[in-house]
């Protein structure tokens, strides 16, 4: 019952947005900025629909969250994290919504091209979820849509336990990488930028598979 008071508030939320989209869309110029660099500088640009486009994000996310769990071959499991799926779905939606408002922010001078402010939002947005996340990773059950499913993690439940928990670490790690990015994409470049967010990424999931297989062969004590 809660979870589906939760999304009606969130499709209301989601029909206010696109609402606004609709209204900014007569005074939106014929191309705006669509994507911008980790320094904050748009390097692409799309017909004004495009912004209206952005607006409908959000739904989709809202869409896919209601579905996953009636199709998840565990999603009974789904009720045991409910209120950890239930704030996942929030920060997503809001999380959509926000991005979505760029090309207006951008078009309105509200952001200025190369302030930096695209990327921190982005990059710092994500950091904060990741990082969010990661503190609530151990209290996830198994599932085959969200947390870390490695093969021997779904196999097993301690498997899957304890490769919620590193996974959650890692989400940390990776959260503080995107917050720095973000903070500092102006100096870090954009070489600096992937470096920074790539090494982290790639590495923390080579890790976690790693260690997920190890605790398997029973040599992760």
């Amino acid at each position: 019952m809660k979870s589906n008071k939760l999304y009606w508030i969130l499709g209301g939320v989601c029909l206010v947005n696109l609402l606004g989209h609709a209204l900014c869309l007569p005074m939106m110029p014929d191309q705006v900025p669509i994507h911008w660099n980790w320094a904050g500088v748009a390097d692409g640009f799309g017909p004004k629909w495009s912004s209206l486009a952005l607006g409908l994000l959000p739904v989709g996310l809202l869409l896919l969250a209601m579905a996953l769990p009636r199709i998840d071959p565990k999603g009974e499991n789904f009720a045991k994290f409910r209120p950890i799926w239930n704030g996942v779905v929030l920060a997503m939606v809001l999380f959509g919504c926000a991005v979505g408002w760029l090309s207006e922010l951008a078009v309105f001078g509200v952001v200025k091209d190369g302030s930096g402010a695209s990327g921190l939002l982005v990059g710092g947005g994500l950091g904060i979820l990741f990082i969010l996340l990661g503190n609530y990773m151990p209290r996830i059950k198994q599932n085959y849509t969200f947390g870390c499913r490695t093969p021997w993690a779904l196999a097993d439940e301690h498997n899957w336990n304890r490769t919620q928990r590193m996974g959650g670490f890692i989400f940390i790690v990776i959260g503080t990488a995107c917050l720095i990015s973000g903070v500092f994409a102006g100096a870090l470049g954009f070489s600096g930028t992937l470096f920074v967010l790539m090494g982290t990424t790639l590495l923390g999931c080579v890790w976690i598979y790693l260690y997920s297989f190890l605790v398997f062969k029973g040599l992760m004590k």
